[in-house]
């Protein structure tokens, strides 16, 4: 296997790897090792069906359960399609379209998905590309007092079903139903494997800091918002057909870029369950 940096601040690339193959332990292990120095990994040129993705998927751990209306495959209850193709004039998969705000996945529960692997089926010309942020240099780069202030913080992060409010002022007017779920994580992730820290808040999920008043939390909120979206800490990949990528969602986030409604982007995902973040 060959490996090349995607850039100088998050992501690699693997070559000379065909994931349609079992993979023996040294190599599982090589893998592994990479994605944690990288926090992104990119396998390009790969032809590999719903059961393939899930076997490797599973290297890494136990894979989560997609959720209800988009758990639309019939080989593994943890595929869920990004995409904005119909059936009958109705979305089949979901995040059909348009732009997406920084965030790391299913941070709103207690226990959030450590890993998520997307691969490229169908692509737009333009646009629909990914873009992840390296959040241990987000972390390094704030200032003392920042850390020192954030450091036994907690922030809450919500999630409605069908909406993706894209600020602070938006999400806390959506309507909250039962359906909605929130969680309060704490601002700074220890990795359990590297053991660095990483920035844990994002702009599309992040809605208030537990302890402090709305106007408190909104300022330092926006400041931590704005400080990890520095493009100095970015890598945006244009997507090719046959692209897997694996990204760490622990310490990277990831945003989307936005494209052509009227061409078809259809990727799919699976995400493995991660543990109580510390």
């Amino acid at each position: 296997m060959k490996i090349d940096l995607l850039n100088k601040s998050v992501g690699a690339k693997i070559s000379g790897i065909d994931l349609r193959n079992p993979l023996n332990q040294d190599e599982i292990d090589f893998i592994k090792n990479i994605w944690y120095a990288h926090g992104v990994v990119c396998f390009s040129n790969q032809t590999i069906d719903e059961i393939q993705q899930i076997k490797f998927g599973e290297y890494f751990g136990e894979l989560a359960h997609t959720q209800g209306e988009y758990a639309i495959s019939k080989s593994h209850p943890a595929i869920m399609y990004i995409t904005n193709e119909k059936e009958n004039g109705k979305y089949v998969g979901a995040l059909p379209d348009g732009e997406m705000y920084f965030h790391t996945d299913m941070c709103y529960v207690e226990k959030p998905s450590m890993a998520t692997f997307l691969y490229a089926i169908n692509i737009p010309k333009i646009g629909g590309n990914t873009i992840f942020a390296n959040m241990y240099m987000a972390y390094d780069s704030l200032d003392d007092g920042i850390k020192s202030r954030i450091k036994d913080l907690k922030a809450i992060n919500s999630y409605e079903p069908g909406s993706a409010a894209p600020t602070i002022i938006s999400r806390k007017n959506t309507h909250r139903s039962k359906e909605t779920k929130s969680f309060a994580q704490p601002m700074i992730c220890t990795h359990p494997v590297t053991k660095k820290k990483a920035l844990y808040v994002n702009r599309l999920m992040t809605e208030s800091i537990v302890g402090l008043s709305s106007q408190e939390s909104d300022d330092l909120l926006n400041l931590l918002f704005n400080h990890q979206e520095n493009k100095k800490f970015m890598y945006e990949h244009i997507w090719s057909i046959g692209d897997l990528l694996i990204w760490d969602n622990r310490c990277v986030l990831h945003a989307r870029s936005n494209f052509d409604a009227s061409e078809l982007r259809k990727l799919r995902r699976i995400t493995v369950k991660g543990d109580v973040i510390q």
